[in-house]
């Protein structure tokens, strides 16, 4: 169990604590191979989930069949429809694995209920998924910044920009192939290749493969 003990949501929690924790939290471990659905929060999913290895993406399928990724989730990242970008009845969010996973799921209304013996690691628990949560409240506010780029040339400078400064750097990983990168963008995959040739003949970018360097 310890590469979930890593994440952010056990943060200034001991060890002992995070142990006495995950029988508080009726906590579970299940693996899942590569392309399995963790989970569908249109079916009722009220857990908290933790990736200690592997990766997935949380995606949204349309009714027309159209596929958004709407996060990808690395290890040691927390998913749950309380974290979710759109958690209405039959939005078609489902957790994907990428990879194969081994996911820890917690209740979370063992975490969200009064703590009976009023446990301090267990108030820090609370203020860590409350910190979590306004961080992805932050992650969503990107994503709206990149979606409301008028062109597939905004949008993808944007997204750039948005990991340069992640990366503190002007040369950074893609962590999406482009497939991918597409789907979380929303845009087409053939006009978006297109675009990403023209900027590199526009002196915008460098690309290695998944490897991105801006020039401008």
């Amino acid at each position: 169990m310890l590469d979930y003990y890593q994440t952010n949501l056990f943060k200034d929690i001991s060890m002992d604590e995070y142990k006495r924790l995950l029988s508080c939290l009726e906590a579970r471990e299940k693996r899942f191979s590569a392309g399995e659905t963790i989970c569908s929060y249109d079916s009722g999913f009220g857990d908290l989930g933790i990736i200690g290895t592997g990766t997935a993406c949380v995606v949204r399928y349309e009714f027309n069949g159209a596929r958004t990724i709407l996060e990808r989730l690395n290890p040691q990242d927390i998913f749950g429809r309380m974290l979710s970008y759109d958690c209405r009845e039959q939005a078609g969010v489902n957790v994907v694995c990428e990879t194969p996973c081994s996911i820890l799921f917690l209740k979370y209304r063992c975490i969200s209920a009064t703590c009976t013996k009023a446990c301090s690691h267990h108030q820090q628990l609370i203020q860590n998924l409350l910190n979590l949560i306004s961080e992805r409240a932050l992650s969503l506010s990107r994503r709206v910044e990149v979606l409301s780029q008028r062109t597939i040339r905004e949008k993808l400078m944007c997204y750039f920009y948005q990991l340069s400064s992640q990366a503190k750097s002007p040369s950074f990983p893609l962590p999406f192939s482009m497939v991918d990168l597409a789907d979380y963008l929303s845009i087409d995959r053939s006009a978006m290749t297109r675009e990403l040739k023209r900027m590199k003949e526009d002196g915008l970018v460098r690309m290695d493969k998944r490897q991105v360097q801006l020039l401008a």
